[in-house]
């Protein structure tokens, strides 16, 4: 499909600037992304067991190793996965990378947790229904996925050509009453049976306007459409976490000024606000945590 086309040959061709960006020490999304699912990671023993789908360069699955975890990450970017191991050999751990597609991966394990992150925007709709019964077949018992999303409701607030799109296909007032139930919740568990009760799934355009990679299709979720989707297979949502919080509205982010205070301020979010629900509708992301029962 060319848009796993698409998606491979930009991964293949920006491995190593992806490496650098995962290290950004004045605000990385995949790092933020990562300490949502190490909130995930806390509710297991070290020396459980964690699949990285989508590992990228591989920080968090050699972060995970070094703290006595047994990890497997897969991603079908042969350059990324030679990074991968690249770090694994100097950090001197022990995780496993596989070079492949999940959806060709085969394995009778059963992991502890199952992470996904900067994954499912790329693949069709079908896949994802494919992907989550993979995952649902491969989550032990009480094991918890932590799946990450570009997040539909941002588009309300980026008051952009997002937010334009959104207009044209009638999803405005949906996408309203969803950020709505984040912002009236006391807590994770009326967030989740908000956004449960609304069970969105909202059309989904088939090209999304480019934001720097070059993949014309690159899907939005709402966290209710996620959640009805992992409900499907046997999953119970337990916590949405923001990631990139945006402080400031995009089209004010031209200066360099501007822009270290957005990272500081996204970087706080991220190292002290993980857990905050009420800042996920203002997030260009989320991840998604949820329970096989």
């Amino acid at each position: 499909m060319s848009q796993q086309d698409q998606t491979y040959r930009f991964f293949r061709s920006h491995a190593k600037k992806w490496q650098i960006k995962a290290e950004d020490s004045a605000y990385s999304m995949i790092q933020n992304r990562h300490f949502a699912v190490f909130e995930t990671m806390r509710n297991y023993p070290i020396g459980s067991s964690l699949l990285d789908v989508g590992c990228g360069t591989g920080q968090l699955a050699v972060e995970a190793s070094s703290n006595g975890w047994v990890v497997t990450g897969i991603d079908f970017a042969e350059d990324m996965i030679e990074i991968c191991r690249e770090n694994n050999k100097r950090s001197e751990t022990s995780a496993e990378f596989i070079c492949g597609s999940i959806f060709d991966f085969s394995t009778t394990n059963k992991f502890d947790v199952v992470s996904a992150q900067g994954f499912i925007e790329y693949i069709s709709l079908e896949q994802l229904d494919t992907f989550l019964a993979f995952v649902s077949a491969v989550t032990a018992q009480n094991g918890s996925v932590a799946i990450g999303s570009r997040n539909r409701l941002f588009n309300i607030h980026s008051m952009n050509h997002f937010t334009r799109l959104e207009q044209n296909l009638g999803t405005i007032n949906s996408l309203i009453e969803e950020s709505i139930v984040f912002q009236t919740s006391d807590s994770q568990l009326d967030v989740v049976k908000g956004i449960e009760k609304l069970a969105s799934e909202n059309i989904q355009p088939e090209k999304h306007p480019l934001t720097g990679i070059g993949v014309d299709t690159r899907y939005q979720f709402t966290p209710s459409d996620m959640a009805t989707r992992l409900k499907s297979v046997g999953f119970s949502v337990t916590a949405i976490y923001p990631v990139h919080l945006h402080p400031f509205p995009i089209n004010t982010m031209n200066s360099e000024e501007v822009l270290d205070v957005h990272n500081e301020i996204a970087r706080f979010a991220s190292e002290e606000m993980i857990s905050e629900h009420r800042l996920v509708p203002y997030s260009s992301s989320y991840v998604i945590e949820a329970v096989k029962r």
